[in-house]
């Protein structure tokens, strides 16, 4: 199997996200400790697509006006099969690791491989291509850790963003982050779908766009077989922001009027949103009127 090596770096070229810890004063004198654990929310992925293992080798931050450091890994290399943290779990990445107190603007991450798994099968064992360049996160973001805090930042990985599909049949990986200093910082879309207005595939595509419509995460919501209607929620929100959420029932990648929209209004930090008011979303199948 061909080993890639790739650093990921996420730049500072989008507006910030302020991470202060709870502690002493913010003078960059002392120290503090940094952890960080790594989740994500129920993915859209090609086929049948049941284990996405991500390698970690190193992880390094940088103070803002000093050097890099490089952070411990709960193993070394460890790999992480990111379809088994979902839905608000979460697994260690980085075990607490005490740093100099200041500001921390940037982090490295070095993937060696990254691997799609069908059908729990390790023959269709499929390798995502890591490039080196065109890779992104969500938000600039500063870690102010001062002295005697401690720091769980909290690493949403978007696979439904981050596997891109290249059209000659192979695969790559752009990793999308979004970045939390605590879990109850995150806002919450919860919402159901009718069973009746699931389509032939019995299964839905969950939207979410940013007020630029631009798609901040999607889902795919199988229906359920125990339950009518279909619970669904879409986690790891950045809060502070309004959003659009589609729900395409057909999968056929356009909202039409039996599909549902919702614009959501600006949420809070912890801010769980009932979308539809709590009801069941209902859809028909009747032809769209003129």
């Amino acid at each position: 199997m061909k080993t890639i090596k790739s650093c990921i770096l996420f730049c500072l070229v989008m507006f910030p996200l302020f991470i202060t810890a709870c502690g002493g004063g913010g003078n960059g004198s002392g120290t503090g400790t940094l952890s960080m654990s790594v989740t994500d929310a129920k993915p859209l992925l090609p086929g049948n697509v049941t284990n996405l293992f991500v390698e970690f080798s190193e992880i390094w931050v940088h103070k803002s006006g000093g050097g890099w450091q490089q952070l411990p890994l709960t193993e070394t290399p460890y790999t992480i099969d990111l379809l088994q943290f979902q839905d608000g779990d979460k697994t260690e990445l980085v075990p607490p690791a005490i740093l100099d107190a200041g500001k921390y603007t940037q982090v490295r991450f070095f993937v060696t491989n990254a691997i799609m798994r069908m059908s729990n099968d390790e023959t269709t064992d499929q390798i995502i291509e890591i490039p080196s360049e065109n890779l992104k996160t969500d938000k600039n973001f500063t870690i102010d850790l001062t002295d005697g805090s401690a720091i769980d930042l909290i690493i949403h990985f978007d696979l439904s963003m981050s596997v891109v599909a290249t059209g000659t049949g192979t695969y790559q990986m752009k990793p999308v982050l979004h970045l939390f200093e605590d879990p109850l910082q995150a806002a919450i879309i919860s919402g159901s779908i009718d069973n009746a207005s699931f389509g032939l595939s019995e299964k839905a595509t969950v939207m979410v766009l940013d007020s630029n419509d631009i798609i901040y995460t999607k889902a795919e919501i199988e229906k359920s077989t125990t339950d009518d209607p279909t619970d669904f929620s879409i986690f790891w929100l950045v809060p502070n922001q309004i959003y659009t959420v589609q729900i395409d029932l057909n999968q056929d990648g356009t909202i039409d009027c039996n599909e549902y929209e919702e614009l959501i209004p600006m949420l809070g930090e912890g801010d769980q949103y009932p979308l539809n008011s709590g009801v069941a979303v209902i859809l028909g199948t009747d032809d769209c009127a003129p």
